[in-house]
């Protein structure tokens, strides 16, 4: 009960006062109003609450009142109720003696009564009964029960309709309930039909199949009995009920939020397990139930058909006779309908279930499959594992040994094997007709979810807008060149400082490796990161693939798994080789906006991002571990396999090609993958078991790759040449020497001596220039120093022969736009300057060409170039042809009688030049070297002896088998 605020503050007031004496002493008369008015208030509040207080609880009392005397009429009527029945019991009980047979005159009335009483008490105890029964589990014994009080009722159904007014008489007058009493009856046979079923339904929650068959036998004839069932029908409710039971285990693992991701792969295991042992045990209780061997009858009619006599299953009802004779009428009627079931129909039967109970395993559980809970082949091959220990258990069939032990007299080693000799008479495979197209299904699945997380993981266009590093520095071309070679240039060493032997070492290189260290400063962060993923993809898939293999299953899974692994390896590379290609395109695009002035991106950056996708091709052309193994022959998956078992995948080499090349050939690595002293299982069993040749699909992926690089890196090419070829343009333009009449400096002087017959000797001295011009050197060395910041000598050989073979396009148009346009300016001292130079350049690029290789050679070999016979048999280059139809044109504006004096001679110092810059070009020159046995040095003086001499204006000049002479000497 609350307090007011007018009691807490009547309280307040009169808190420091004890009577009104001190009130009206102590306070004016304005407060003391106030608290009076305060306690009226107070006492008013407290008369209203006492008497709402008083109200309800009268209303209550009242209620209770009347709720007492109905209490006591009830009490009384049920009181005399009791009375009544108890004295109607007493004279019955008294009048019994005289009922007695040994009365010599009975009441035939009262024998009558009696009967019928007896009969009607029957049925009053058979609800009593049947609960009984079905409280114990006896289902057979409540379907009995059931059917002989039924048999009562239609006793005293037959005694009404007999025509005897004295027994309908007595029916009506002292059993008035009897038609109540037998609705009451009736009432419990749905219940022991449900009962018996659910009984069926109730798998053992503990450990499957320790339940004695005894109750499933019972709960089983109970429901045949009481549904009127026949051994066919019985037969099939078995049946569904563990179909039940499957769908109950199914359905009590679920999905939470409908994804199998919430649902551990082990729970799916171990429902799979239960299954298998629900289907065993199934089978095995079947063949218990309803399979006859022998002379033995089967458990199912052992029970159904065992009862006691007749007579004694009426007890208390005197003179059965009808009661006996209707019975057996139902015993007959049983016993006709319960037929052996045919052994050739139960393994039908049997089989039909087990497809269909492989289809409900299988098939979608709450709107998912189950086995989507196991998410790798290591986890499918657990699960095969333990199904098949499951299968091949003992402890499994424990309860049918005893049944097993008597049909073939011994014990038992596989039970399971017995049971399918004995019920399906066929050699079924459980794993075969329930798991194993599923179980690949779900592999294959895995392989593709592996492959779509690499589609996500590598977003090529992100990685080539984040890759590019520097690349937006670099604007022009000489900012490239700017860049120290500790940024640019890569020079791998051997792996752990040795020479490379012929079959390599499959051990990971460790983090700090120098050639580790070197491949990933190459290829950059980006790309390696890129590479790895590819690698991590196709390692975790195949090693998926490997442990699922490790199956009696091996092989045939192999010839279905095995290409389709390649064929998702195949298109996943395909998808990220198209969309390097689509950015290569669109780089294309943005370096030919460029050159014709418009804005897209600097020169620098666009050449830098397409060298990014260059590297990253090179890596998975040539340094990628997985991506040759997957695609390869499944006979190297050997090795994975022996390696996965005992510790983690290594990267195979660096150089993935040749490793492949090696192992599908006849060498060393061949016979120690063939080797029968290596570790067998069931997979490296099946892989040997293949062919042993390479995908189709991995050359065309490497021929892809490749064409692709050298896509990438001809842009590369483009902006490099023209940049270069602008430069030595501008430096051949600007070039005073070129118009001197005096030897320019790098030029020789020497003597040679004629010996002519009748003169003497005579002595003549001519300048030829011994090297190139700086441009000229400068020109090949930007080129070279290029070659070193985006790769060195990792590049491919392909790349730099199209280099080479554009670079040397350039000069020749270089030098050809320069004789037409500012020919007239050039001396004779000039054009011997450019003669050399342009076959110094043509010699040094004469790799990029190889119809030009062997041409270039020759006419360098060859004292006159202008009177050679060309070799028809040979291939004619059209570069070899330009350079030679440009020499000639620089040669024309010489005095053909000085141009053959020189010609051998500068020729010579060209060889020589070439040789000096071997090293210094030798990204060039290790195309096609030249000149081996060209000498460093040119003696200065030479002595010829000539009989013919032709005579010029300005010198003398020997004949042509003077020249002949003098060039072989020098040579």
């Amino acid at each position: 009960m609350g307090v007011s605020s007018a009691d807490q503050s009547a309280t307040v007031a009169g808190a420091g006062y004890r009577d009104a004496d001190s009130l009206f002493r102590t306070k004016p008369i304005s407060n003391i109003r106030n608290v009076e008015s305060n306690t009226r208030k107070l006492i008013d509040d407290k008369k209203e609450e006492l008497r709402q207080l008083i109200g309800n609880r009268y209303r209550d009392l009242i209620d209770s009142a009347d709720s007492i005397l109905s209490m006591r009429s009830s009490c009384e009527s049920i009181s005399a109720n009791i009375s009544h029945i108890s004295d109607s019991i007493f004279s019955l009980s008294s009048e019994g003696p005289r009922l007695s047979p040994s009365t010599p005159h009975p009441n035939p009335n009262r024998v009558k009564i009696y009967a019928v009483a007896c009969r009607v008490k029957y049925l009053v105890d058979t609800p009593e009964n049947i609960w009984g029964c079905l409280d114990e589990s006896m289902f057979l014994e409540a379907a009995g029960r059931y059917v002989r009080a039924k048999l009562v009722h239609q006793s005293l159904n037959l005694m009404s309709n007999s025509g005897s007014d004295g027994d309908g008489w007595i029916l009506s007058k002292n059993f008035p309930l009897l038609n109540h009493q037998w609705q009451i009856v009736e009432s419990f046979r749905a219940q022991i039909s449900q009962r018996s079923r659910e009984r069926l339904l109730m798998m053992d929650k503990v450990i499957i199949g320790r339940l004695p068959i005894g109750a499933f036998a019972d709960a089983l004839t109970g429901a045949a009995v009481i549904d009127e069932l026949d051994p066919q029908q019985a037969f099939r409710l078995l049946l569904g009920s563990r179909k039940s039971w499957i769908m109950q285990k199914l359905n009590a693992c679920g999905f939470t939020g409908g994804s199998a991701a919430n649902l551990d792969g082990s729970v799916a295991i171990s429902v799979f397990c239960e299954v298998m042992k629900i289907i065993q045990v199934t089978i095995g209780q079947v063949g218990e139930l309803f399979l006859q061997v022998f002379s033995d009858m089967p458990l199912f009619y052992k029970v159904i058909l065992d009862s006691p006599p007749a007579s004694q299953l009426f007890g208390g009802i005197p003179n059965p006779n009808e009661e006996v004779r209707l019975w057996k009428e139902f015993r007959y009627k049983l016993e006709s309908i319960m037929v052996m079931l045919d052994r050739e129909f139960l393994a039908k039967t049997c089989s039909s279930w087990l497809r269909d109970c492989g289809r409900e395993i299988m098939s979608k559980v709450n709107g998912r499959h189950l086995i989507d809970a196991i998410s790798c082949g290591h986890e499918l091959a657990s699960a095969e594992k333990l199904i098949r220990e499951t299968m091949d258990s003992k402890d499994v069939l424990e309860g049918s040994l005893e049944w097993l032990r008597t049909v073939f007299g011994s014990d038992i080693e596989l039970p399971w094997s017995r049971t399918k000799e004995l019920v399906l008479e066929e050699n079924v495979d459980l794993w075969d007709d329930i798991f194993e197209d599923t179980f690949v299904w779900r592999m294959k699945v895995i392989i593709d979810s592996g492959f779509e997380n690499l589609t996500r993981v590598v977003n090529v266009a992100e990685s080539v807008h984040a890759a590019a590093g520097i690349s937006d520095a670099l604007v022009d071309f000489q900012a490239c060149l700017n860049i120290s070679t500790s940024d640019g240039g890569v020079w791998f060493v051997e792996p752990n400082n040795k020479k490379a032997s012929l079959f390599p070492s499959v051990k990971a290189l460790p983090k700090g490796n120098p050639f580790q260290s070197s491949l990933d400063a190459y290829f950059g962060q980006e790309a390696s990161r890129i590479r790895d993923a590819v690698d991590s993809c196709c390692q975790s898939v195949l090693q998926d693939l490997l442990c699922f293999l490790e199956s009696p299953k091996a092989s045939l899974r192999l010839k279905d798994l095995a290409p389709y692994l390649q064929n998702k390896c195949y298109e996943s590379l395909s998808a990220i080789l198209m969309d390097l290609k689509n950015e290569v395109e669109q780089l294309h695009t943005g370096l030919l906006s460029v050159n014709n002035e418009v804005q897209f991106l600097p020169s620098g950056a666009i050449v830098e991002r397409s060298l990014f996708i260059g590297r990253l091709l090179f890596a998975f052309q040539n340094h990628s571990t997985y991506i040759p193994v997957v695609l390869g022959s499944p006979r190297l998956w050997v090795k994975e396999n022996m390696i996965s078992g005992s510790e983690k995948l290594p990267s195979m080499l660096t150089h993935s090609r040749f490793w492949m090349d090696h192992l599908v050939s006849d060498g060393p690595g061949k016979q120690m993958l063939s080797s029968p002293k290596r570790q067998t299982s069931l997979a490296t069993a099946a892989l040997f078991g293949v062919n042993d040749s390479m995908s189709p699909k991995l050359e065309e992926l490497t021929r892809t790759m490749k064409d692709l690089c050298i896509m990438a890196h001809g842009l590369w090419i483009s902006w490099v040449s023209g940049e270069l070829s602008a430069i030595l343009f501008r430096d051949l333009r600007e070039d005073d020497g070129l118009s001197a009449t005096t030897p320019l400096r790098g030029w020789e002087e020497m003597t040679i001596t004629q010996e002519q017959s009748g003169e003497g000797e005579s002595e003549m001295k001519i300048s030829l220039p011994s090297m190139p011009s700086l441009y000229i050197s400068s020109f090949l060395f930007g080129a070279c120093q290029e070659i070193n910041r985006v790769g060195g000598h990792v590049l491919d050989k392909t790349i730099l022969q199209q280099f080479a073979l554009t670079l040397l396009e350039k000069v020749i148009g270089i030098y050809g736009d320069f004789i037409t346009n500012h020919g007239s300016q050039v001396s004779e001292k000039g054009v011997l300057q450019v003669l050399l130079d342009l076959r110094f350049a043509a010699d040094i690029l004469s790799g990029g060409d190889s119809n030009m290789n062997e041409g270039f050679l020759k006419s360098s070999m060859t004292k006159f170039s202008f009177r050679r016979k060309q070799d028809e048999n040979k291939p004619r280059s059209v570069i070899r042809e330009r350079v030679n139809e440009l020499v000639n044109q620089f040669a024309q504006r010489l005095d053909p009688i000085d141009w053959l004096t020189y010609e051998p001679y500068i020729w010579e110092y060209e060889r020589q030049s070439y040789l000096r810059h071997a090293v210094l070009f030798g990204f060039f020159v290790q195309l096609n070297r030249m000149y081996a046995d060209t000498v460093l040095k040119l003696p200065t003086k030479f002595r010829v002896k000539c009989n013919e001499v032709f005579h010029s204006p300005s010198l003398q000049i020997p004949s042509h088998q003077c020249s002949c002479a003098v060039l072989k000497e020098c040579s």
